[in-house]
């Protein structure tokens, strides 16, 4: 019986071990592989995919016309034909017309929004496409999380359901979400504006990258939320000679005014920033 009960505990011991180096090992896989973020120039709008290193690919946002395709198919890897999370931060036309093209052309495994109301035909089309096709469809509030191998990217607003809800600031519905890999970490502000970032402020640490809300706007960017972030890169998705005066001067003034590197894709096209989950490069 003792010998039966020592080699009961030996096969344990033999088992976590084998689990344990599994684990390290695939970590290592991992950073060996990395994650890339691209900043997708779609012009006038918003779209971020990420490319995680165990392979899962993630879409925020699709900007204002089909470019998301021509861009995607110059970032993702040839013959993907499968983007595994799309997140629809708000449904402003500029950061919706374009996933409904990518929609209609990839298979999709889940997608997340808030499900705010918003009279708007796109909209009304965005919803009986998700229905029509059966994609799992989750209305996200803060904390809710999702793991792709070693990268957690989770949701840090909104702080409460905003389902069938009506919103005055429709930009002030974004979802804001935070992708962390290791040591290396990046924000979508989405086109959140200054009174909504104060609400998460609590929430926020340091961070490597931040995506600045509503094309950099004057109201784009709170000061506190900054000062938390110290980021070492700033990126403002954004039109080459819009209309509405994006990004404003103040907001690139202060940006500055913190050392902190900018990225804008009117200037430097589709910006690539690869990690290893300790270092980083952009491109």
């Amino acid at each position: 019986m003792r010998n039966n009960i020592k080699l009961f505990f030996g096969f344990l011991v033999v088992l976590a071990i084998i689990v344990w180096t599994g684990a390290l090992n695939t970590s290592q896989a991992e950073s060996i592989r990395g994650l890339k973020v691209y900043f997708l120039n779609v012009g006038q709008g918003d779209s971020e995919y990420i490319k995680t290193p165990n392979g899962s690919d993630i879409l925020i946002d699709g900007g204002p016309d089909a470019s998301v395709l021509t861009e995607l198919g110059r970032v993702m890897d040839f013959g993907d034909r499968r983007i595994d999370l799309i997140v629809l931060t708000h449904p402003h036309a500029d950061h919706l017309t374009g996933l409904i093209e990518v929609i209609n052309r990839y298979e999709i495994g889940e997608v997340w929004e808030t499900g705010v109301e918003y009279p708007s035909g796109i909209y009304d089309e965005w919803k009986k496409i998700i229905s029509d096709k059966k994609i799992a469809d989750k209305k996200v509030v803060q904390n809710d999380e999702k793991w792709f191998g070693s990268v957690k990217f989770f949701v840090l607003g909104p702080l409460s359901n905003l389902e069938n809800k009506k919103i005055d600031n429709l930009n002030n519905a974004s979802i804001i979400s935070e992708l962390d890999f290791n040591k290396f970490s990046a924000l979508f502000l989405g086109d959140a504006e200054n009174p909504v970032q104060t609400q998460i402020l609590k929430s926020l640490k340091p961070m490597t990258v931040v995506k600045i809300g509503h094309h950099g706007s004057k109201n784009a960017l709170n000061e506190d939320l900054l000062k938390i972030l110290r980021p070492a890169i700033a990126v403002i998705e954004v039109g080459a000679k819009n209309t509405y005066g994006h990004p404003a001067p103040s907001t690139i003034s202060f940006l500055e005014s913190l050392a902190v590197k900018i990225y804008r894709t009117d200037q430097n096209g589709t910006v690539e920033i690869d990690s290893d989950g300790v270092n980083w490069s952009v491109k």
